[in-house]
């Protein structure tokens, strides 16, 4: 049987299911949101099994966009396509349902898949039974932004089963992290706002070594994700093996009188995890 191109559509809510169909495999290609809901993600399932999470919109970075916004018509998963490889698609057998499960209402989520009889290697990745996971790993802040000086990103927004990656996290053991791309989900209330990121392996700060860090100042934002331009951060492979340290945090000024609060803005860590044993 040829594929045969499919669509879902769902007006507004919290989840939408391509269901299992006997004697058919699916793989998904698109999913745009007309409306993406800012500080949002999502969670996908193959089966019973989580793939991915993968942000929506946090702060000034934009990661599903509408249809209409999306740069030669391609969504963030014909980005993630490009950027890791052809083979790096959510598919799933005649067995297993793929449900995408928002954390925030959406409204107008649009995904095309196709429909096929084609053999699927569960054991690659975005399959469930990969070992190696596809990371947007969203790492955030648990401390008010109300003073001019340095704060953590020590909160990992994680779904169960994938590594907790925050400041101060050290690889396990039989267990690589390739940090291969870096964003940051940035914002402003009055004039306070965050101005350098610092990300350090071990001892030695990447990309500025006199620790001067990257600018994520609202406005002029370096690590903005943008998929209505393709626009990232990309970066030469950053590889943390067992028993190596991340250090991950950010530089912000207060106006003394607006603050932001905990959780409002994210690192967003673009790269796999994988099973070394």
């Amino acid at each position: 049987m040829a594929e045969l191109l499919r669509y879902a559509y769902l007006s507004s809510g919290s989840s939408l299911t391509i269901p299992a169909k006997t004697g058919y495999n699916h793989t998904i290609l698109e999913i745009y949101i007309d409306q993406p809901t800012s500080n949002s993600y999502m969670d996908v399932y193959v089966g019973s099994k989580i793939v991915a999470r993968l942000p929506i919109k946090w702060g000034d970075s934009t990661f599903v966009a509408p249809n209409t916004s999306s740069l030669n018509n391609k969504s963030l998963l014909g980005w993630i396509r490009d950027f890791f490889g052809e083979d790096y698609k959510i598919e799933g057998d005649s067995s297993e349902d793929i449900s995408f499960k928002f954390s925030a209402t959406q409204a107008g989520v649009h995904v095309f898949y196709l429909e096929h009889t084609n053999n699927i290697d569960k054991s690659k990745p975005l399959r469930s039974l990969s070992p190696t996971k596809v990371l947007f790993h969203l790492v955030t802040h648990s401390s008010t932004i109300n003073a001019t000086k340095n704060y953590s990103l020590d909160t990992a927004l994680i779904p169960t089963g994938f590594m907790n990656i925050s400041d101060g996290w050290i690889c396990p053991s039989g267990k690589r992290f390739t940090l291969k791309a870096l964003a940051f989900g940035s914002s402003q209330n009055g004039s306070t706002t965050p101005t350098f990121l610092h990300i350090w392996k071990e001892n030695l700060e990447y990309i500025t070594p006199d620790h001067s860090g990257i600018s994520i100042k609202y406005g002029q934002n370096t690590l903005s994700f943008d998929i209505t331009r393709n626009d990232f951060f990309d970066i030469p492979d950053i590889v943390f093996e067992a028993g190596q340290k991340l250090t991950l945090n950010f530089d912000a000024s207060y106006d003394g009188t607006n603050a932001i609060s905990a959780e409002t803005l994210a690192a967003i860590l673009i790269g796999l995890e994988e099973t070394t044993r």
